[in-house]
């Protein structure tokens, strides 16, 4: 059996064409989604052209901001050095702004003041590392009773062991009903929700 790293979330939320990426950019309700993504997983979005992308709880933290002193527009960045060349500015002094022993330069300042370092560079959060998975052709479910995670392979074998309607298991995995007796389809994203990853 093939081995493949599970997609991490930020792949299934800037992903254009799945379920999630549609829900937080082509849907009448993206706002309230983005709005409840971000409370659950933390992040935030930035629009990038008509779409939005999400910048996860980790890359937030790593990044800056910093605010362009006339129109109050915040601006994001990963990468000091390039926004630095980008701008006309030199890292040296994003730092100062940064650590609030500069209060603007060349039309920006902090939008919060950081700490100065006293000892070494500064350590980056790291982001959670995707889960191998085995590639079957089974179905997984789940026991909600029991919350075990069942793969199965044959339906009808799995229905008549049982005691189970092989319509109603067959109706479940094609997403026209959302449980069966005590089964539900695995959901990948469940785990994210209650994830230890800051928020």
């Amino acid at each position: 059996m093939a081995q493949y790293e599970s997609r991490s979330l930020e792949e299934m939320v800037n992903t254009r064409g799945t379920k999630l990426w549609t829900q937080m950019n082509d849907n009448s309700k993206s706002i309230k989604a983005r709005n409840q993504f971000v409370q659950d997983h933390g992040g935030f979005f930035r629009r990038e052209g008509r779409y939005w992308k999400w910048i996860t709880d980790v890359a937030t933290k790593n990044g800056y901001w910093l605010k362009r002193v006339e129109t109050e527009e915040k601006v994001f960045f990963s990468n000091m050095g390039e926004f630095a060349t980008a701008n006309g500015m030199t890292s040296s002094k994003i730092c100062e702004l940064l650590n609030g022993t500069r209060k603007t330069y060349k039309g920006w300042t902090a939008v919060e003041i950081r700490p100065i370092m006293e000892v070494g560079p500064r350590v980056k959060l790291k982001e959670p590392v995707r889960k191998k998975v085995i590639k079957t052709k089974s179905t997984i479910l789940v026991d909600m009773t029991t919350n075990q995670v069942i793969p199965v392979t044959n339906l009808k074998e799995f229905a008549r062991n049982n005691n189970l309607s092989y319509g109603g298991i067959k109706s479940l995995v094609n997403g026209k009903i959302k449980t069966h007796k005590n089964f539900k389809l695995y959901n990948p994203l469940a785990e994210y929700k209650d994830s230890s990853e800051p928020k």
